[in-house]
């Protein structure tokens, strides 16, 4: 070892020596626990920057909302909170909602969107006035068949031209009261 190397080695030595005889933390990679963390949005980002996570309070809307990206930083899921109460949604690749999961009216429902930027909702089910209601709807998002529960509490299904007002007026319907089945076709 040189005269140069040896005035640079030696001094490096003792100082290593020195802080781990002290307990002097040199590099500190220590985890903290916080009681508390107040903010209005926490962001999450992976390696290349891209934020992955996001949690926040919007203040126009008065609600909160947690959601999720891939890497391409197109959202994949939306947990929100407002007035009535909460819901989920799940979006493609792309970024287009595919299924939601919501409260709407006191109730809960379930929907299934096409996953494209006109968001049509192609399949209901829904918590509704007389019990459960499963809605079925074309490519237009129009109605073209309902499966439910009437007012006597019984069974019905209506088919529908899936035009839009067609719902007003069914096609088929067939219902189940309280003196036996109806079958109703439209002429």
């Amino acid at each position: 070892m040189s005269k140069y190397e040896r005035l640079v080695i030696y001094p490096l030595l003792f100082i290593a020596l020195f802080c781990s005889l002290t307990g002097v933390n040199v590099v500190s990679a220590t985890q903290q626990v916080f009681d508390k963390i107040v903010a209005r949005e926490i962001v999450v980002v992976n390696d290349e920057g891209n934020t992955v996570a996001s949690l926040k309070y919007d203040q126009a809307k008065e609600d909160v909302s947690l959601e999720l990206f891939n890497n391409e930083g197109k959202r994949v899921v939306s947990l929100l909170s407002y007035d009535d109460g909460g819901a989920i949604g799940v979006f493609n690749q792309d970024g287009h909602l595919t299924v939601a999961m919501q409260n709407e009216s006191q109730a809960g429902s379930v929907f299934l969107y096409n996953g494209t930027s006109k968001m049509t909702k192609l399949v209901g089910l829904r918590s509704g006035l007389y019990g459960g209601v499963m809605e079925v709807n074309n490519a237009e998002g129009l109605p073209t068949g309902i499966i439910g529960n009437n007012v006597n509490n019984n069974g019905y299904i209506g088919l529908f031209r899936g035009e839009l007002l067609g719902f007003l007026s069914p096609q088929i319907m067939l219902n189940v009261t309280e003196d036996g089945a109806t079958i109703f076709r439209a002429e």
